[in-house]
């Protein structure tokens, strides 16, 4: 595959991990509004160019504000954040085990220490797809393309619809957009199918049998992405 290509698919798993995570402070968010403007100046698709205008004027107070009524605020969160509870209704589950055996083929493992979140985090695996693909330029295995077809390409749809459906979404609105067309992107790529739509969805059944709690445990980074060669 073009390294050009592939470079610019590892930039863009960054791009969608970095606001996934909490930080006490704009080191992080500065990085991104870098790799915004890097990735607003070769679009996928001309349509997106309206949402990275969104993103780029956003503060960091302005996302922090939203990320917290998103994401982290409230007792019962409004976007689940792991892949597991897409899978299975409950965290730790079964996309838990399919990362942590991807980790194992690969170089990279995660700091028990310092990461107290799970690997089916959409962050950690969003992060874990970047450095896979940052790898993949000079060496010839295809652990990202295992984690995309095992994880990523089962719960990113459902993902996107919990995002676009909260009524807090603005910020992250147009990040969704943005994720749907990559991802649209990456399946025309791998030669990767769409999941067919279940006729139900098993997470949201949980949620209303039971609010969800995210495992999510503190609004903390918690992550030494050195570990991921960031």
């Amino acid at each position: 595959m073009n390294k050009n290509i592939t470079i610019a698919r590892s930039y863009y798993y960054e791009f969608f991990a970095i606001p996934f995570f909490f930080s006490e402070n704009d080191t992080k968010f500065r990085v991104w509004k870098e790799e915004l403007a890097y990735l607003k100046s070769s679009l996928l698709d001309e349509g997106d160019g309206k949402f990275f205008e969104i993103l780029e004027n956003f503060s960091f107070e302005e996302f922090k504000e939203e990320q917290n009524r998103l994401l982290f605020d409230y007792s019962y969160a409004n976007v689940p954040l792991t892949a597991s509870f897409y899978k299975d209704g409950r965290d730790d589950g079964t996309s838990k085990m399919i990362v942590i055996n991807t980790l194992k083929k690969s170089k990279f493992r995660r700091d028990n220490n310092l990461c107290k979140d799970s690997e089916d985090f959409v962050g950690f695996i969003f992060y874990l797809m970047s450095s896979l693909l940052k790898e993949e330029v000079d060496k010839s295995n295809f652990l990202s393309t295992e984690l995309f077809v095992n994880v990523v390409n089962e719960f990113i749809d459902e993902m996107i619809e919990f995002i676009k459906d909260s009524k807090f979404a603005k910020f992250f609105l147009a990040l969704a957009n943005l994720m749907e067309s990559f991802f649209a992107f990456e399946r025309s790529l791998l030669g990767i199918t769409k999941p067919q739509k279940a006729d139900f969805s098993v997470a949201k059944e949980s949620i209303e049998r039971q609010p969800y709690i995210s495992k999510i445990a503190s609004v903390r980074d918690k992550y030494d992405w050195s570990n991921l060669d960031i």
